[in-house]
């Protein structure tokens, strides 16, 4: 675990340097690991060079676990892509960090339409020539003058240990024009195999943003699991706060 604590420190000491133009962050707190876990998310991306930047995030996924990287962005008039260094940070005693490579693409189809996807591909920390798992993620965005949409589609695919997860999700936020709160409503569904068989999950989420102009945007939202197929009487539960800022 103090291998783990300095290894995040050490990439958001380092991350501060960069003065970033875009800067966002959250605070976690989940169930997923059976009992109240905190965590937290955070971006930080500035152009450098025209058409260049780079990007470091680290992205709480659930239960303890999370992915970290650090990119480098090449940005054209509707196309973006890069790649980077990786960090894969998990729950599993034997196997705690692996290292990788991260790997983006984005496009600006439309004004008010966007298709992002990203990728990892992580190492095994013995022995960097086997491969450890393989994380995907795509996502369509759609921005109007009312309503901000994500539909994403996550896999998760464990080489070294064996699981298999797969993720979809719906959000919306919902707003008025000079109204400064708006409503955020999801759902989603997360199918697992793993070594003793397979588990369903699906959940709804609900929250509100406040949008605050040159201050930055806020928001407080929560995931509540609605349906599963696990054999427990109880649903697992995410809630979340965080802050958008642009330089």
């Amino acid at each position: 675990m103090k291998k783990i604590i300095s290894t995040v420190l050490a990439l958001y000491i380092w991350t501060f340097s960069l003065h970033a133009f875009d800067l966002s962050g959250s605070l976690h707190i989940d169930t997923y690991n059976g009992s109240p876990t905190v965590g937290f998310s955070f971006f930080a991306e500035e152009n450098i060079v025209p058409r260049l930047a780079m990007r470091v995030q680290t992205d709480y996924l659930t239960a303890k676990e999370y992915d970290i990287q650090i990119l480098g962005v090449a940005k054209f008039s509707s196309i973006s892509f890069g790649g980077g260094f990786a960090l894969e940070i998990t729950k599993n005693p034997q196997i705690p960090i692996s290292p990788g490579v991260g790997m983006l693409f984005d496009w600006q189809i439309t004004k008010k339409l966007a298709w992002k996807t990203a990728g990892l591909l992580t190492f095994t920390h013995k022995n960097l020539g086997v491969l450890h798992g393989i994380n995907v993620k795509t996502n369509f965005l759609y921005n109007s003058e009312n309503v901000n949409a994500d539909f994403r589609y996550k896999v998760r695919k464990g080489i070294a240990v064996n699981d298999f997860v797969n993720t979809l999700t719906l959000q919306a936020e919902a707003f008025e024009k000079g109204i400064p709160i708006g409503l955020i409503v999801g759902t989603g569904i997360d199918f697992l195999t793993i070594d003793t068989g397979f588990e369903l999950l699906a959940s709804v989420t609900g929250g509100l943003g406040m949008y605050a102009g040159k201050y930055g945007s806020y928001f407080a939202k929560t995931k509540i699991g609605i349906f599963s197929l696990r054999n427990s009487s109880s649903f697992p539960y995410e809630i979340a706060f965080g802050a958008r800022f642009s330089f």
